[in-house]
This record gives structure tokens, C-alpha cells and sequence, in this order.
């Protein structure tokens, strides 16, 4: 009796971490996805990519400098990110006409909840991502961006 006890306690163990395992894995297919619209979406033009990536309110923050070395931080919303998107110049590409390689790091998730790095080889900057699961699709809610450090 007891060996069958242990058995149906590992058992349940077991086909616990089974399906959290599931979940994390759809939902780490799908925040990358949700990152990749918001990258590659913006590189290619594309504003239904954009527009499907952000919560329409998100917030896009960055810490700037003014020429005389004065810092402040700029907002941009949703609907600032898609129409830059539909207007995009990729004036900041490394290489506008090659391909576009990026790359997405999930730092955490915990339930409806992940943070996310974003970069790619045609952009001299980083996003921090904050992403949200609302009404059952992950969202961009919140980005912190960051230039990265010139090369010599």
C-alpha cells in the first residue's frame, strides 16, 4: 500500500511538471514571436507586425542627452511605434538591403508576466522588454531602449 501511495504522488509530480513544462515552452514560442514582430516588424516596414507585438498602451521609454549633455527620458506610445513603422528609413541599419539576424532572450517568465532582451545585427541599440499576457496573447507593455557603446 505504501509503494502505491509513493507511486501515485511521483505520478502526480511527474504529470505536474509535465504540463508546466508544456505551457512555458507554447508560451516561450510565443513571447519570442511577440519580440520578433516588434524587431523585425519595424525593419521591415510592417505595421500589422508592430501593431500585433504592443498593447495599445505601451509605453517606450529611453534615457537621452541633449547636446550639452543634459539627460531626459523620451516616451513614445503604440501608436507613435506603428506609424514610425509604416515610415521606417532604417536610417540606423548597419545593412538595410542584407538580412535581418536577431536575436530574443527571455530573462523570466512567471504566469502572465516575462521579460525580454531584443537585438539585432542591424541596429546599434537594445530593447528591454516588458511583455504581458492580456486576454490570452502575449503584449509588449513596456520597453526600456538603449544605443549600444560605439565601436572603435
Amino acid at each position: 500500500m505504501n509503494f502505491l501511495k509513493t507511486s501515485l504522488v511521483f505520478l502526480g509530480i511527474f504529470l505536474f511538471s509535465m504540463a508546466l513544462s508544456a505551457q512555458s515552452t507554447n508560451d516561450s514560442l510565443l513571447i519570442k514571436e511577440t519580440a520578433l514582430n516588434y524587431i523585425e516588424g519595424y525593419f521591415h516596414k510592417d505595421a500589422a507586425r508592430m501593431e500585433k507585438a504592443l498593447h495599445p498602451e505601451l509605453v517606450k521609454r529611453s534615457i537621452q542627452k541633449t547636446k550639452d549633455g543634459t539627460e531626459f527620458i523620451i516616451n513614445l506610445g503604440a501608436t507613435y511605434m506603428i506609424m514610425r513603422t509604416e515610415n521606417n528609413n532604417n536610417r540606423h541599419a548597419a545593412n538595410p538591403d542584407g538580412p535581418i539576424e536577431s536575436e530574443v532572450i527571455i530573462y523570466d517568465i512567471v504566469g502572465n508576466a516575462a521579460t525580454v532582451k531584443v537585438s539585432t545585427n542591424q541596429y546599434d541599440f537594445i530593447d528591454y522588454l516588458q511583455v504581458g499576457k492580456f486576454k490570452g496573447e502575449w503584449k509588449i507593455i513596456n520597453v526600456l531602449w538603449a544605443n549600444l557603446p560605439k565601436k572603435d
